[in-house]
C-alpha cells in the first residue's frame, strides 16, 4: 500500500515525470525547452535563420518548399486529390507501425473522430484519467456522453490500472487511456481489462509521438491511437493530427466520420463532421519528419539535463 502522499512529494514527482517524458521520446506543452542547435543535422535541414535556444518551431528550405509545391500545385485539400496527405499517412503509419493511418486538422478532431466512429453518445460513459489535456474531456462531452473518472497512480503520473474495473458499469462504452506528459500508460494491464470486459480502448498519445512500450509504439494497442501536431508537439505544423489503427473496419469508420459523404464501405453511425486535414498541413509535416528523430533526441539530451540539475536542488 502506497504512503499518503504530501504536496511537496507530489511536486516533486510531477517535475520529474514532465523531465521523463522527453526520455520516452514524447512531447509535453513546454515546446522552449528545444533546443535550436540540431546534432549532425544535414544542410538540407538547417534552420533558415540564427534563433535563440528557446525559439520553436524549428523550420527551413523544406518547410518552404513544401508549402510553395502544395500552393502551386492547386490542389490543397484532401478532396483536390494531392499527394501530401497520402505520403504523409503513409509514412506517419510506417513509423508507428500501424496499419491504417488517418490525417485530421488537430488531435482534438482526432479524438472527436474515433469517438464518433464508435458512436459514442447520450447514455453512455468514458473512462478516463483525471491528469490529462481538456481536449479528452471535451472529446467524451461534445457527444453529450459521460466521462468517469479514474484516478491516476501516484508513482506513473498515469491511469491507474487497479481502479478501472470497479468504474465499469453496464453503460461503460469506452476506456480511453491518455499517455500524459509522452510517457506510455500501462498498456498490458489495461488491455487485459477491456479484453475481459469486451469494451474497446482508445489511445489519446496527442504528448506521445515516438513513445514505445517495450519496443511496440503507443497507438497501437487499443483499438485507434490519437496523436497532435499542435504548435508545442515534436512533430508539428502548427495544428493538425492523426488517426492509427490495426483494424481495417474501423479505419474506414473514421474515414467517413471524418469527411462529409464518406465515400468508404462502413456501417456508418450516421453521424459525421468536416475534420480534414490540409495539403498545407501535410506538406510541413513530411518536411518536419525530416527533422522529427533529431529534435526528440535534442529533447531527451535537454530533459537529463534538466534531471541533473534538479537533483541539486534542495526538497
Amino acid at each position: 500500500m502506497l504512503a499518503p502522499l504530501n504536496r511537496r512529494d507530489f511536486l516533486g514527482g510531477a517535475a520529474s515525470a514532465s523531465a521523463a517524458a522527453y526520455l520516452v521520446g514524447g512531447s509535453t506543452n513546454a515546446a522552449n525547452a528545444a533546443n535550436a542547435e540540431e546534432p549532425s543535422a544535414s544542410a538540407a535541414i538547417a534552420p533558415k535563420t540564427t534563433k535563440s535556444a528557446v525559439d520553436w518551431p524549428i523550420w527551413g528550405p523544406p518547410e518552404e518548399a513544401a508549402l510553395l509545391d502544395v500552393l502551386n500545385s492547386g490542389k490543397w485539400g484532401r478532396t483536390s486529390g494531392g499527394r501530401c496527405l497520402i505520403e504523409f499517412e503513409a509514412a506517419f503509419g510506417g513509423r508507428i507501425q500501424a496499419r491504417h493511418c488517418l490525417a485530421t486538422s488537430s488531435g482534438t478532431t482526432a479524438l472527436l473522430t474515433t469517438l464518433g466512429a464508435l458512436n459514442i453518445g447520450p447514455g453512455d460513459e468514458v473512462i478516463l484519467p483525471p491528469y490529462t489535456f481538456v481536449a479528452t474531456f471535451n472529446a467524451i462531452t461534445n457527444g453529450y456522453a459521460l466521462p468517469i473518472f479514474v484516478d491516476s497512480d501516484a508513482e506513473t503520473f498515469q491511469i491507474d490500472p487497479k481502479k478501472i474495473a470497479s468504474a465499469i458499469t453496464p453503460n461503460t462504452k469506452l476506456i480511453i487511456s491518455v499517455h500524459i506528459g509522452g510517457s506510455p500508460a500501462d498498456l498490458d494491464a489495461i488491455s487485459a481489462i477491456t479484453k475481459a470486459h469486451q469494451i474497446p480502448m482508445i489511445e489519446d498519445a496527442c504528448q506521445a509521438p515516438l513513445a514505445e512500450l517495450r519496443g511496440r509504439p503507443v497507438g497501437t494497442t487499443g483499438i485507434a491511437g490519437c496523436f497532435s501536431f499542435q504548435a508545442s508537439k515534436n512533430l508539428t505544423s502548427g495544428e493538425g493530427g492523426a488517426i492509427t489503427t490495426n483494424d481495417d473496419a474501423f479505419a474506414d469508420l473514421c474515414y467517413n466520420f471524418h469527411t462529409p459523404g464518406g465515400s468508404r464501405p462502413s456501417a456508418s453511425p450516421g453521424r459525421g463532421a468536416n475534420y480534414r486535414m490540409t495539403e498545407f498541413q501535410a506538406g510541413v509535416l513530411l518536411a518536419q519528419l525530416s527533422r522529427f528523430e533529431v529534435q526528440s533526441k535534442t529533447r531527451q539530451a535537454n530533459a537529463l539535463y534538466l534531471n541533473e540539475m534538479l537533483a541539486e536542488v534542495p526538497g
